[in-house]
């Protein structure tokens, strides 16, 4: 068994966990946190999608919500580093709740471990010549979109999360689209130009690693596997654990 040593001052990088929003579906999530604290690990990178969707508006926010995000600042308030990478499904971040409850929000980050360059990027818009994609992001993903989710009625915005909750739970959520693995490829080439050794990426639900200039991982999605990535900040080496 594997002490809890190991995982000392280790950085840990999850994906895809889409925690469901109805109460109580945080319940596994909460608890793994409870044993993630207990490992004191330097940092936790959320690498986008903790929720079936996140419309970071109060009119949305739900018990399952408000109890992951109170994990999450106890986990932050002991000295662990939460830092939330937004998703395809996590929308309107900046600015709102969520950001009082990590460390911070952002579309990537760098990590510098021994001599690697660690990526942490959710991947959806990878693939530069998916037009149809970028399009519906840009479309759902700005301000005058914000300002309609805020004219939305809370009665109105409930019963959305409740109808969404419901379709999702007969589905068995298994991820549907793919890309190819020369598009990640191409995409960490670019990256390598400005210094990764490597790019991690969550999205794809199918864990995956592919050589090349900078090497791709991809994160098997959390709420099927439970598996985190866990970096070495000193060696730069990485693993997969589950805790």
């Amino acid at each position: 068994m594997t002490s809890a040593a190991t995982f000392a001052d280790q950085i840990f990088v999850i994906g895809d966990s889409h925690i469901g929003l109805a109460d109580g579906n945080e319940s596994r999530v909460n608890a793994w946190l409870d044993r993630l604290r207990a490992l004191h690990p330097r940092a936790l990178y959320l690498n986008g999608d903790l929720f079936h969707y996140l419309i970071a508006h109060p009119n949305f926010r739900t018990s399952s919500v408000e109890k992951v995000l109170a994990k999450f600042r106890e986990l932050r308030d002991s000295g662990i580093a939460i830092h939330y990478v937004e998703g395809n499904r996590d929308f309107f971040l900046k600015g709102s709740f969520v950001e009082d409850a990590v460390t911070d929000i952002a579309l990537e980050y760098a990590i510098p471990a021994g001599d690697h360059r660690y990526l942490i990027v959710h991947g959806d818009g990878i693939n530069d010549r998916d037009w149809k994609y970028r399009f519906w992001r840009r479309a759902s993903k700005n301000p005058l979109t914000k300002l309609g989710v805020k004219l939305i009625p809370k009665r109105t915005a409930r019963k959305f999360v409740d109808d969404v909750e419901r379709r999702l739970s007969t589905s068995n959520f298994k991820h549907k689209s793919r890309i190819p693995a020369e598009v990640m490829r191409d995409y960490a080439s670019r990256r390598a130009r400005e210094g990764y050794t490597d790019v991690v990426f969550g999205h794809f639900h199918q864990k995956l690693e592919l050589d090349g200039a900078a090497k791709v991982t991809v994160l098997p999605a959390w709420y099927e596997s439970g598996e985190a990535m866990v970096i070495d900040p000193n060696t730069g080496a990485a693993t997969f654990a589950i805790v």
